[in-house]
């Protein structure tokens, strides 16, 4: 399934994709976003807590500046997904906020990319997923969604890693290649593994269809 959208506008300075499924109209309001916003975004999608801290712990916890998260978190409230309910802050749109987190992924991701890596051996790609990666490196993108569901075969894996790129070389399995089919990113999240957003929004980010058919599988689990 083509999920492409069928026409951009911009309304009130945000993207706004419109797309027909199965003769169903949806439109996502995409903003906008500096990293910073991007980066705020993120913490607030990844635990249902965190809307409710306040602008001083929000800074301390991802590492922006106070002014940064300030003004990501009017922005937020202006566009409706923040609100103030019974002195509780509730995060709305979740599904819309998600598909603009993940479409502004797309120009932030080649910002943590480091290096390209090559399997040692057409054998160890083929059995990629009896490599084991120490906790510092973890799968991304096509591999790790072929881990989460096995429908599609990866062509293109993406590796993050909280260390630099000799981590995969520890391996004994992959090494540096200028042309390699092993992507390697710096992770920008503290926790181990990948989280399930950046899978999704990985797939999103090739434009291919095999990999958007793949994150259609992955959204009911975000």
């Amino acid at each position: 399934m083509n999920i492409r959208p069928e026409l951009n506008i911009r309304v009130n300075n945000c993207r706004t994709d419109i797309f027909v499924l199965s003769g169903v109209l949806k439109i996502y309001y995409l903003m906008s976003m500096r990293k910073s916003e991007w980066l705020l975004i993120y913490y607030l999608l990844s635990d249902k807590r965190n809307p409710n801290k306040t602008i001083r712990q929000l800074a301390e916890e991802t590492g922006l500046s106070l002014g940064s998260v300030h003004a990501a978190v009017k922005k937020l409230q202006d566009q409706g997904f923040l609100i103030e309910n019974n002195g509780l802050t509730i995060l709305r749109k979740r599904s819309t906020l998600i598909e603009s987190w993940a479409n502004a992924y797309t120009q932030i991701k080649p910002k943590y990319f480091i290096s390209r890596f090559t399997f040692l051996s057409q054998q160890v790609r083929a059995q990629w997923q009896n490599i084991a990666l120490p906790c510092t490196l973890s799968w991304g993108g096509e591999p790790a969604a072929n881990i989460l569901d096995g429908y599609i075969q990866p062509e293109q894996w993406d590796i993050y890693t909280a260390d630099n790129a000799d981590t995969l070389i520890a391996t004994g399995r992959m090494i540096p290649s200028p042309s390699g089919e092993i992507h390697v990113y710096k992770r920008f999240w503290q926790t181990d593994g990948t989280p399930l957003i950046v899978v999704y929004a990985d797939l999103l980010s090739t434009n291919d269809d095999r990999c958007r058919e793949a994150a259609e599988r992955l959204k009911p689990m975000l």
